[in-house]
């Protein structure tokens, strides 16, 4: 079983971190870094507004190095554990709000791959609830338009379409 880079369940991480070694707090407790004494591995806690578990935020639980947006795509789609697969999406969003990183056409691109191939009820279930959390059927720009000319947020209208579209053809055949 590949080990685990991200945790979603509030839980499971507070057991977690019962085990680890506090190294850094920032942000008044919204983000700290811990060590696992065990492994010698870092892990950072943190907590993100695109999802809400209870009251403020979702809260994650990430193996340092950050995944890279292909690593949390790929964890996503695949990964045997819910709330792993739940925390990478939570954490793509994030990505995409505060750091307006792009996810959206590698996503599509992967999924419409998947569903060429012959796939389980479960996976295509998880291919559903994909497209679902990370609102990829919804054709609304979200990116900044503060500073853009008017073609340039026309650019990012017509992308999110594109994708939107792609993401409910997927819709009617999974």
């Amino acid at each position: 079983m590949p080990e685990r880079k991200l945790y979603g369940d509030a839980k499971l991480i507070e057991a977690l971190l019962s085990q680890m070694q506090l190294m850094e707090e920032a942000a008044g407790g919204w983000a700290a870094v811990y060590k696992d004494t065990s492994s010698g591995r870092f892990w950072m806690k943190c907590y993100t507004t695109a999802g809400e578990q209870g009251s403020g935020g979702y809260e994650l639980l990430i193996r340092l190095p950050l995944p890279t947006t292909q690593e949390l795509i790929g964890l996503a789609i695949l990964s045997p554990n819910e709330d792993e697969a739940v925390a990478a999406i939570m954490r793509l969003l994030e990505e995409e709000a505060v750091e307006q990183k792009d996810f959206r056409e590698q996503l599509v691109t992967q999924l419409e791959e998947l569903t060429g191939e012959s796939i389980t009820p479960e996976q295509k279930q998880r291919l559903r609830e994909i497209i679902t959390l990370t609102s990829l059927s919804d054709p609304m720009n979200k990116r900044e338009v503060l500073g853009k000319t008017a073609a340039q947020v026309q650019a990012d209208v017509a992308y999110f379409e594109a994708v939107s579209e792609r993401a409910r053809q997927l819709l009617r055949v999974l």
